[in-house]
């Protein structure tokens, strides 16, 4: 029999070095279970403890009151969290929140993450369902659009999110790269002023079609299933390609009809259930482009300056150095490029454009053209 009572841990501390603690709080909707419930509580807390320690999960070994042993917790992370203790749980407001302190050991073959203050332009695509004859039951077929409207909430002011497409675009993979050649991401990079492309598609949200007794005394379980890919349209570089999976209790009758755009929704089982596999996702988002440097277009040359398509929206300030490289259009698609060593300093940073001038005699003697690149040093 499960006891009622907050759960302790035993605690396993590593011979020699020092773990630091972090405390954070995670809540998940009754209505999944009190045992989902409860670890989809923990599994947030943690997450949050660890982004609070700049590390990350790979496994999870601890236990609480025998329920989570030996379970592998899905959090994407890159630390080692030795151990936890629950310090409260309770239920309130039809939520069960759990206040939990980890026990976070740093990796020292870490590398340092990346703190830069560059912000590319992202494209997000509206994800489709790829099996639309799944959303008969709930009559859920705007949940693509749904959940891409979500995500974009969730991203927030963490990316520089420019442009929500109503549609399906991805660059073309199946034309070759050779050395010295680059596809192009002209359609980003210029129509949409967007240099990542962030797109993806919802494979699956099947429910367990079962009998009236079923559906009647209860709740089935929902499957979701989000596949994510984030590209660099400029390079061609695959950042971040990733599949989300969850299931949670459908609280809905058979043939309820269903809005997926309604508060209501998000706040059950299966809709808070998709709000944490978004948080996750958006996290990896986040660290997928922080370690980018920025590439900017050279749009003229005038008596002020070099104007570059890069400003303030993008986190390039005064002061910011970048190396010139010359680029020429070889066919549709393919370019030439060849480094140059002349350095040029940001004069003036707006919104979207920046002034830059030559940072020594030498890059004033450099020919500059419309289209070549500027790339952060």
């Amino acid at each position: 029999m499960q006891s009622k009572t907050l759960p302790i841990l035993l605690l396993l501390f590593p011979l020699g070095g020092v773990a630091d603690w972090y405390q954070a709080e995670g809540s998940a909707p009754l209505s999944m279970g009190t045992d989902s419930a409860r670890q989809q509580a923990l599994e947030q807390a943690l997450a949050d403890t660890l982004l609070q320690a700049g590390a990350s999960l790979t496994t999870v070994q601890s236990v609480t009151n025998g329920m989570l042993s030996g379970q592998r917790l899905d959090i994407t992370a890159q630390g080692e969290l030795m151990d936890y203790v629950i310090l409260e749980e309770r239920q309130s407001q039809g939520r069960l929140w759990l206040k939990v302190r980890a026990d976070i050991w740093p990796d020292e073959n870490l590398q340092p993450q990346c703190i830069g203050r560059y912000r590319p332009g992202m494209t997000l695509t509206q994800f489709p369902l790829l099996r639309p004859e799944q959303g008969q039951i709930g009559q859920i077929y705007e949940l693509g659009l749904a959940v891409t409207e979500r995500l974009a909430q969730r991203l927030g002011d963490s990316v520089n999110l420019m442009t929500q497409l109503p549609h399906q675009l991805a660059t073309d993979t199946r034309l070759p790269r050779s050395p010295g050649l680059r596809q192009g991401g002209d359609l980003l990079a210029r129509n949409q002023q967007s240099r990542l492309l962030l797109s993806g598609a919802i494979e699956d949200i099947s429910v367990a079609d079962g009998n009236w007794v079923d559906w009647t005394f209860s709740e089935p379980a929902r499957q979701f299933q989000l596949r994510l890919t984030l590209e660099d349209a400029l390079t061609g570089e695959l950042l971040l390609q990733r599949q989300y999976r969850q299931q949670a209790p459908w609280a809905y009758r058979k043939h309820d009809k269903v809005n997926v755009h309604d508060a209501a929704f998000w706040q059950s089982a299966y809709g808070e259930t998709i709000n944490q596999l978004l948080l996750r996702a958006g996290r990896d988002i986040v660290q997928a482009q922080s370690c980018m440097k920025a590439i900017g277009h050279i749009l003229q040359q005038s008596d002020e300056g070099i104007l570059m398509d890069l400003g303030r929206q993008a986190g390039i300030q005064v002061g910011d150095r970048f190396t010139l490289m010359h680029r020429r259009q070889l066919q549709p698609g393919y370019y030439s490029e060849s480094s140059s060593l002349a350095q040029f300093v940001v004069q003036q940073s707006h919104p979207d454009y920046s002034l830059l001038a030559p940072a020594d005699a030498g890059a004033r003697q450099v020919r500059v053209m419309p289209g070549d690149i500027l790339t952060q040093r």
